[in-house]
């Protein structure tokens, strides 16, 4: 009889899953204390990501949407708002800042919970439709990503559960799939990689669905907000660029090809260049395995992979989207690994989706914020990282199941396979 191997044992352990629950607890009713009344656990207000969310929502309440879109005035309202200012500038497109409108006519500690429970269950609900039994080593996989969502008050759980959505009513040839897919209209670069799937398809009913669910969004925000709001978004976008270039943004916490090199002295132009390079090598991957019709389960978690490979300002709590993948191909990748290699594996995907929050833990600066003009980029290698957990598993589930090369487990029989 086979051994029971180190990923079988995670793989669908409820105790471990039970943990993760407690810990996640723990962590989100933390924040929302730190959120509303830092001074109850002794500390200082510090503006964290979703203290932008509510004061983006705030100002649109109080019919001062545009001062979101300009870093200057977004710093002034911060001050007036919170006593506090920290560099967060607002670059969402209007659809998102309308949902932001909403949670902020409540409590900034009563919003973050409704906002990261909600959004925390809808994306362990996707992976568990996903994942099967195997949810538990899913989770595992990015638990640093994770606990950093429910540390911040991110919206990685919402657009990785909206991808999830998507893929499996794609691969169940739904076209609601469309209506997920829609909704990323509030964070578009990372639906680039799932839209080439409908396109590399020619799914042409989802597309249509999705592109007017998108334009429906857009309408909506465009007449609550007046068609000037896209000339304050425009703005907003590009003065992104210009901050990003002259490394205002905490690069340690980003995941794109173009922090790496920028945080290791490349120029701006030349990061920029190796992002472009990044993008479609990765978005190439994925259109050359549609044409060679590689089976759904690995195309999906290519998509996955090619989401967070797009563009330069991808950040740690984006990789969510990890586990979407991870959860499509975790039984292969169980199956047709032995202990060391999926441990390797396993410690690599920690390392990728942990690093960002490990150096701010080191630097005492959870936040990773800083303040308007002081510029502190670190060191990312969330990118190398990312590519070499990508490598791995792209040896684990070439390696033929019966290989029983020297340092592997024997050859194991299937398991079953997620839904």
């Amino acid at each position: 009889m086979a051994r029971t191997t180190f990923g079988e044992s995670i793989g669908r352990s409820r105790p471990l899953f039970l943990v993760l629950i407690l810990v996640g607890c723990l962590v989100a009713g933390t924040s929302a204390v730190r959120f509303q009344a830092p001074e109850l656990l002794g500390k200082q207000k510090v503006l964290t990501d979703f203290d932008a969310f509510h004061i983006a929502g705030r100002l649109a309440l109080e019919g001062r949407v545009s001062e979101a879109y300009h870093a200057v005035s977004m710093v002034a309202a911060q001050e007036e708002m919170t006593g506090t200012v920290s560099f967060m500038p607002w670059t969402y497109p209007p659809p998102f800042t309308l949902a932001m409108e909403g949670l902020a006519t409540l409590p900034i500690g009563v919003a973050f919970l409704l906002f990261a429970t909600a959004s925390c269950a809808f994306y362990l609900w996707v992976l568990r439709r996903i994942a099967g039994p195997w949810l538990p080593g899913v989770a595992a996989a990015v638990a640093p990503a994770i606990i950093l969502n429910l540390g911040t008050g991110q919206n990685g759980f919402l657009i990785a559960g909206l991808i999830g959505a998507f893929l499996l009513a794609f691969r169940d040839n739904r076209r609601l799939a469309g209506l997920p897919l829609g909704l990323l209209i509030i964070k578009p670069h990372l639906a680039v990689a799932v839209g080439l799937l409908v396109l590399m398809r020619r799914r042409w009913s989802v597309a249509v669905i999705a592109g007017v669910v998108a334009l429906a969004l857009l309408a909506i925000s465009t007449a609550v907000y007046g068609l000037s709001i896209w000339t304050d978004f425009r703005d907003a976008v590009g003065e992104a660029g210009r901050y990003l270039a002259a490394g205002y943004y905490p690069l340690f916490r980003m995941n794109s090809v173009y922090a790496a090199a920028h945080g290791l002295g490349a120029a701006p132009a030349a990061a920029m260049a190796l992002q472009a390079v990044s993008a479609i090598v990765s978005l190439g991957i994925l259109g050359l395995a549609c044409v060679k019709g590689v089976a759904f389960n690995r195309l999906a978690a290519l998509a996955c992979a090619a989401s967070v490979c797009v563009s330069p300002y991808g950040y740690d709590y984006d990789l969510t989207v990890l586990g979407v993948g991870i959860a499509f191909i975790f039984p292969e990748l169980v199956q047709r690994s032995g202990n060391r290699q999926f441990l390797a594996w396993f410690a690599l995907a920690w390392l990728a989706c942990g690093y960002g929050m490990a150096w701010a833990i080191a630097a005492s600066d959870v936040s990773s914020s800083v303040e308007l003009g002081e510029g502190t980029a670190g060191l990312s290698l969330i990118a190398p990282l990312l590519w070499l957990v990508f490598w791995l598993t792209y040896r684990i589930l070439t390696r033929p199941q019966a290989d029983e090369a020297a340092g592997s487990e024997p050859a194991r029989p299937s398991l079953q396979a997620a839904e």
